[in-house]
């Protein structure tokens, strides 16, 4: 019989609670469940990395949100960064299951490098999300288009922010066309 562990338990409730407290308001203590919740999984993917990575990617990527929460704008790239090379990794071993998660990691540093004023970086990210959610659509369509019409419209907005008007029609209106 197979049992999770008590820290993978604990590390899931505390990400949950991360949640619902930033859905309420309460941004600091939503950043400490989640900080806890990552710290967790650290110790976990120390026991196990092939159990516990999956984990620890996901719980990078729910602090990053956190993060953001509160403008702690230096951190939450670190974090996000770090989920993104987990999910990499991970995508390597198993595509099938981890693109989607590192496509919305890639996506989430597009936003948050716009945020900073970050452009040609965060087009970058975007870019390299886009391209993966079009391998997703051509695979499951009825999941991933809404998620790349969503990504185009940003690339749009993020190539506008760089003055290159006809590719941001180009990309605003291929999103429009998916929606």
């Amino acid at each position: 019989m197979f049992t999770i562990p008590l820290k993978m338990k604990t590390a899931w409730f505390l990400g949950q609670i991360a949640f619902h407290l930033d859905f309420i308001g309460c941004f600091i203590e939503a950043t400490d469940c989640a900080s806890h919740a990552v710290l967790l999984c650290r110790l976990l993917v120390a026991e196990n990395p092939d159990s516990h990575t999956p984990n620890l990617a996901f719980q990078l990527g729910n602090l990053s949100i956190r993060l953001s929460n509160l403008n702690q704008h230096e951190e939450l790239l670190g974090v996000t960064e770090e989920s993104i090379t987990l999910y990499q990794s991970l995508v390597e071993k198993n595509p099938a299951s981890y693109t989607p998660h590192l496509a919305h990691q890639l996506s989430n540093l597009g936003i948050w490098l716009s945020n900073l004023n970050q452009h040609e970086e965060s087009l970058g990210a975007t870019e390299e999300s886009i391209t993966l959610y079009r391998s997703l659509v051509e695979k499951n369509p009825a999941s991933y288009t809404p998620h790349l019409a969503h990504k185009l419209g940003n690339l749009g907005i993020w190539l506008l922010n760089l003055n290159q008007h006809e590719e941001s029609l180009g990309a605003t209106e291929e999103s429009i066309t998916l929606y």
